[in-house]
């Protein structure tokens, strides 16, 4: 029997790629010789990622990508396959996450947050796969879910609902390209800081009291909380897999500072802000 061979290096494409979990990730890749394609709607973020892959040892091309926007989505892929050649791992990171009760979604944004995880999230699919079955090349997709997705998160119903579409997608896409050597793994992950998540939403004062709903409704059991590096290692170690095998679903969360758990939402925050800082 064969045994399963190591992943070579190779071309990755990451949305949301400017900050966060997105960026964390782009830098992995290129300390390991992927030659990276990062795509967001701000450029200067963009180049801050592209020297952050630069400065790590890779090689790294920034493009301008709205994932809502089919077309906008295939300009980002050519232009990855003009400078690199095919696509072989698509990173679908790019999401949005609003707090609140439904009756406080504007229709606008219950739209964002569908069209740009669960919408935009297949516009990457079927462009990433499209070219990697035309070069009959092996590859992964990737989508980056939440808990959310299969927990009643109360106040961030439009993204739960993404996100659990995001998943289910991937299954059935996963069984769509059976035979085919393309892998298909949703990673769900838990809280993570270091994200715009957080900083757009404590401006507009929803985030805390989501927060403080979690944890009375026993959602926020303790104060540990991931950084981006520590997701985007997820990522690497789920399409870093020798050929042969691969994670379906993989869930990583943070586990529970040592010492007694909070009692208090006051103290969860307290906790978290000593040893995170504010993000």
């Amino acid at each position: 029997m064969s045994e399963p061979k190591e992943q070579a290096a190779g071309v990755v494409a990451i949305s949301g790629a400017g900050t966060g979990i997105g960026q964390a990730t782009a830098q992995k890749f290129g300390e390991l010789g992927w030659r990276v394609v990062v795509g967001g709607r701000r450029a200067e973020k963009l180049a801050e990622t592209v020297a952050l892959v630069e400065k790590a040892g890779g090689e790294c091309l920034a493009h301008p990508l709205d994932v809502t926007d089919a077309e906008s989505v295939d300009r980002f892929f050519d232009a990855a396959e003009e400078r690199f050649g095919t696509v072989t791992a698509v990173i679908n990171n790019a999401a949005t996450g609003r707090y609140g009760p439904l009756e406080s979604f504007s229709p606008e944004e219950i739209h964002t947050e569908i069209a740009t995880k669960l919408v935009g999230g297949l516009y990457m699919a079927r462009r990433g796969v499209r070219a990697l079955l035309a070069a009959e090349k092996p590859g992964d997709i990737l989508f980056i879910t939440s808990l959310s997705a299969g927990t009643q998160w109360l106040h961030h119903l439009p993204y739960a609902a993404a996100n659990a579409g995001v998943e289910h997608a991937a299954r059935i896409l996963r069984l769509e390209l059976e035979g085919t050597g393309i892998r298909v793994t949703a990673l769900r992950c838990g809280d993570t800081l270091g994200t715009d998540f957080n900083t757009v939403e404590d401006a507009n004062g929803r985030a805390m009291p989501a927060f403080e709903l979690w944890f009375r409704r026993g959602l926020l059991r303790h104060g540990g909380t991931m950084t981006p590096d520590m997701v985007a290692d997820a990522m690497v170690a789920a399409i870093s897999l020798p050929r042969g095998y691969q994670y379906e679903n993989l869930t990583v969360i943070p586990t529970a500072p040592r010492g007694e758990l909070p009692r208090t939402f006051e103290a969860w925050g307290a906790d978290v802000m000593s040893r995170y800082g504010a993000s």
